[in-house]
């Protein structure tokens, strides 16, 4: 399998520790493809996608888990999103993760913002991150933490350590060209475990993988393969890598969608607009995708529903 475009899940033998490893490049250049951000904001769009994919390793397939940041700064509205799927062509336990992001900015451009090392306070203000998972069966779950850290990986970890309290490491590096991300999660456990005729605390080992980590730049996490990035931080402890799942820029937008997305607006604006201009076209955030409906359109759309509500 290529090195990119993937998520590699590990965990280590007889310890209550998981992680993963995603790497983007088709897919992040895809979800970038139309848009013209400054390279600020597609640095942190290609962090939230990483971390989007990232958040999931726990789910289970057909879910939905999004990662939207809202603020009164230059950034009024980011959002990333990752939908995983069972693969439909395979026997194996393989999941697809299907990929995409938008961002909304403030009219006003505040200078310095082209840099790609701005602050995530600089960027989004006062704001603050949702996490929504949608699981295609069972609840809907949202949960908030405010975007009052440095960059993401603080803000979620933060989330992680408070809300879930699973004490959780996140390292997430973009280029021009690429993102890349590594997680690292404590699981629920008691504080020693055997190994051998060793009893470990695993509060040492905890301590002893976070500082392994912290030794990785961002160049290595976004250069080197996975499986030697496995073997060059943890090669002293038993890593088991699971199947890699593979990741792929798609846009759930579609005619369908976009018609009840219309039917939402009031009738009396619909008819102002097909008024002045005999059609109303509308574009997808996400990819840029263009549909249009002209006043048999949209008469259809409406008698749908009405037939829906009935």
């Amino acid at each position: 399998m290529s090195n990119t475009d993937l998520i590699q899940r590990f965990y280590f033998a007889g310890q209550p520790f998981r992680g993963a490893i995603v790497k983007l490049q088709n897919s992040f250049i895809e979800a970038l493809n139309g848009h013209n951000y400054p390279s600020s904001i597609n640095a942190l769009l290609g962090e939230s996608l990483t971390a989007s994919v990232l958040m999931g390793i726990h789910l289970k397939h057909n879910a939905r888990l999004s990662l939207q940041a809202r603020g009164d700064g230059p950034i009024k509205l980011l959002m990333a999103e990752a939908v995983m799927q069972q693969a439909a062509d395979t026997n194996e336990e393989v999941t697809q993760h299907k990929v995409r992001a938008v961002a909304r900015l403030s009219e006003e451009t505040p200078p310095g913002i082209e840099s790609d090392s701005q602050a995530l306070q600089h960027l989004l203000g006062r704001g603050q991150l949702a996490i929504t998972i949608e699981p295609e069966e069972g609840e809907r779950y949202q949960g908030i933490v405010g975007a009052d850290q440095e960059n993401l990986s603080q803000c979620l970890e933060a989330y992680f350590n408070q809300s879930e309290q699973l004490p959780t490491l996140f390292q997430l590096a973009t280029s021009d060209t690429a993102a890349a991300g590594i997680l690292l999660q404590r699981m629920p456990h008691n504080d020693n475990y055997q190994a051998g005729d060793n009893t470990l605390n695993s509060n040492d080992i905890w301590e002893e993988l976070i500082a392994l980590t912290g030794t990785l730049t961002d160049r290595e996490l976004l250069e080197v393969p996975v499986e030697k990035l496995l073997f060059n931080l943890f090669h002293e402890h038993q890593v088991k890598l699971s199947p890699p799942d593979t990741i792929q820029f798609e846009c759930s937008c579609s005619y369908q969608r976009t018609g009840a997305a219309l039917m939402q607006i009031s009738p009396l604006e619909i008819e102002s607009i097909l008024e002045a201009d005999q059609e109303i076209v509308m574009d997808c955030e996400f990819c840029s995708a263009r549909y249009r409906f002209n006043r048999k359109d949209i008469d259809k759309l409406g008698q749908q529903s009405n037939e829906t509500r009935h």
